[in-house]
């Protein structure tokens, strides 16, 4: 059981490591693509969340035949929340580098990109031009919620953390498998 338990920390580690690296890898190519697409395209963040999502049923799959075509909900969920917090710590590094080492005046750069997607959304549903500034306000400055902060790190971190937290629960569910209770005695 200590060997099985072993096994699962380490096949999630690592599929936690590959995701990471991939999802990091496609976020690049984004971002020398066109640095403002993951701010201002919704079907860029789609897309990249539905890969996400794949890349995870698929290495849950992976993981649970490896220990043997079976798993609990408590081991799934255990390896999907392992998987998480690597996912996590992985994306959140990047985005400091990105943000600091790579192109430090993307927060800026981002911050007005959304600021003109959101005017131009709401200008084409009819809403006026005061209004759009009052709504505008109260969102409050999108540089200042995009700039690394110690505040924005730990917020992000742990907003990621808890999203993937409630779809380890979902793919756990999804995806545990028990043993059976009783061998069949029929052997063909």
């Amino acid at each position: 059981m200590e060997a099985q338990k072993a096994t699962l920390n380490q096949l999630s580690a690592k599929n936690g490591l590959i995701i990471g690296t991939i999802i990091i890898v496609i976020s690049l190519v984004i971002h020398f693509i066109n640095p403002l697409l993951p701010y201002t395209n919704i079907w860029i963040q789609l897309g990249t969340f539905a890969i996400c999502i794949g890349l995870l049923v698929y290495s849950g799959r992976s993981i649970r035949n490896e220990l043997g075509g079976y798993w609990s909900f408590g081991d799934a969920f255990k390896s999907f929340l392992i998987i998480a917090l690597i996912l996590t710590a992985f994306t959140t590094l990047y985005n400091i580098l990105l943000m600091t080492v790579i192109d430090p005046g993307l927060p800026a750069k981002a911050a007005a990109a959304i600021e003109e997607s959101q005017r131009t959304m709401m200008a084409k549903m009819g809403v006026s031009e005061d209004q759009i500034d009052e709504a505008l306000a109260k969102g409050g400055n999108m540089e200042e919620k995009l700039k690394i902060t110690g505040k924005n790190i730990v917020t992000s971190f742990g907003v990621a953390l808890a999203i993937y937290g409630v779809i380890a629960l979902i793919l756990a569910a999804c995806l545990k498998k028990n043993a059976p209770l009783f061998k069949s005695s029929v052997e063909e």
